[in-house]
């Protein structure tokens, strides 16, 4: 009869083993390492998407949008990635640029010089803006005035205007920040009249879920949550800022009281991303069939 196999394998087999198994998933882990802290950061993607509106006039069917957010400069972006972002977002040709907050870092010392950043933004009807809650904690005021006086960019927090195109109208209204301003939806769009669609900047897409006045909102645009940074392969982020868990992760999402589209924001918190890059948006506004 055929001697018997052994049924463990040998002490050096066994170590051998181990070794490879460590080694391999040290590589693993330092392949990670560089696509987070490295390459991902760096990956800045436009993405595109058709959003259809009810009661889209004819004339504002394939309206074009721009949606930018999230900078932190100069604590998490710098001057260069503001620049690309900006570049991408015109190459959309959009009608209007919005850019939904957080434009500074809660950790600036001094609110920083806005000059440069933003010069080259250009759509039809507008670049406009709302404060995010790291704008407020930087200091509200100055950012306000730093933007007012030192770029394109028009806030309108708890303000609204139409944009017309041949009698039709569409309306562009924004809010102050959820967790550190005043919110005035209500105050927002008191003279628009109710049949003409609105979009809504927001910085927080909570917003979504915890508005509480009955106004009429086709949709929201917001960032924030940065998409989580760092995500799994199946697109489950570790932490996400929102007391809705995944709900605003990103992407465009339902919430309780009307839609909202998060975009995954132009910076990397902490330098780092994982499955997440970080995001420029173009919206293209259909006429709901």
């Amino acid at each position: 009869m055929p001697e018997a196999m052994p049924t463990t394998l040998p002490r050096d087999s066994r170590l051998a083993r181990r070794t490879l198994l460590k080694a391999t998933f040290g590589a693993l882990a330092a392949g990670i390492a560089v696509e987070a802290f490295g390459l991902e950061p760096r990956r800045l993607s436009f993405q595109t998407l058709d959003i259809p509106i009810r009661g889209l006039p004819d004339a504002f069917d394939g309206y074009r949008i721009a949606l930018l957010s999230d900078f932190h400069f100069p604590v998490w972006s710098s001057a260069e990635t503001v620049h690309k972002a900006v570049a991408m977002a015109n190459a959309f040709h959009p009608d209007l640029m919005a850019l939904p907050g957080d434009f500074t870092d809660k950790r600036v010392k001094s609110v920083p010089d806005f000059s440069g950043l933003f010069d080259a933004a250009r759509a039809k009807d507008g670049v406009v803006g709302t404060l995010g809650n790291h704008d407020h904690l930087a200091g509200e005021a100055a950012v306000r005035r730093g933007i007012a006086d030192k770029t394109p960019i028009r806030l309108i927090d708890n303000k609204s205007f139409l944009v017309e195109r041949g009698g039709q109208a569409l309306a562009i209204a924004g809010v102050d920040d959820l967790w550190e301003g005043a919110i005035m939806p209500d105050r927002a769009m008191a003279k628009i009249a109710p049949e003409v669609p609105r979009i809504l900047l927001s910085h927080n897409p909570d917003l979504a879920e915890e508005m509480t006045v009955k106004v009429r909102v086709d949709l929201q645009l917001s960032g924030h949550t940065h998409g989580g940074s760092v995500c799994l392969p199946n697109g489950y982020a570790l932490i996400v800022p929102s007391l809705y868990g995944q709900k605003f992760r990103s992407g465009l999402v339902q919430g309780r009281s009307h839609r909202v589209y998060v975009t995954r924001g132009v910076c990397s918190i902490l330098h780092n991303r994982l499955f997440c890059p970080p995001e420029v948006t173009g919206i293209t506004l259909r006429k709901q069939k």
